[in-house]
């Protein structure tokens, strides 16, 4: 078989796409070999064990989710319930893709006793919080926004449960529609407050 070229950002997502689909364990090197066209004794040479590429694709994954879906906390062109809404739905859509649900969380719940990802998975569920709570934070004082922000997170990791369980995308849609009507009662709160 003739050795393929691989874009790296290529062999990345394909690699990615194969962890998402199969979880960590059920993803062996012959089956990242075939996803990216490679050797399986190329992928060795670049990456010694498989949680050496994991920890790669999940950087990889996370630097993607950053930009697709966390970014939105930064369009200040949109007001706080708009951009709380788009990103919530962006993620969304990562969820919904053949049904696997969050990635980052599939990992947590498959490897995060053995804590092999804990770190990265750490990093990318702060973030996320981070993200959300920079929209929450421009109606509520920051510890507020913060806690909500963590809250937000459990509740909509709980739809993608039920979504993956029942494929009824509406517990997700039920999900958005409260975190933004909550976020617009707490935009009337404060803006009753500053009139006051």
């Amino acid at each position: 078989m003739p050795v393929q070229k691989i874009e790296k950002e290529d062999f990345l997502m394909r690699c990615w796409e194969e962890f998402h689909l199969n979880g960590y364990y059920n993803t062996s090197m012959q089956k990242l070999a075939a996803a990216t066209g490679l050797q399986k004794a190329g992928l060795y040479h670049h990456y010694p064990t498989k949680e050496d590429l994991m920890r790669r694709v999940m950087e990889f994954a996370l630097d993607q989710f950053r930009s697709y879906v966390l970014a939105v906390s930064t369009e200040l062109d949109l007001p706080p319930e708009q951009r709380l809404e788009k990103l919530l739905r962006r993620h969304k859509k990562l969820a919904i893709l053949h049904r696997r649900g969050c990635f980052f969380a599939n990992i947590a719940l498959e490897t995060g006793r053995e804590g092999l990802f804990n770190e990265v998975l750490k990093t990318g569920m702060m973030d996320w919080a981070d993200a959300v709570s920079k929209i929450l934070s421009e109606y509520m004082p920051a510890g507020a926004a913060q806690s909500e922000a963590l809250r937000l997170i459990m509740e909509y990791e709980g739809a993608v449960l039920f979504y993956k369980l029942t494929a009824e995308e509406e517990h997700l849609e039920a999900f958005i529609h409260r975190a933004v009507t909550n976020l617009k009662r707490a935009s009337e709160h404060s803006i009753s407050l500053k009139q006051v």
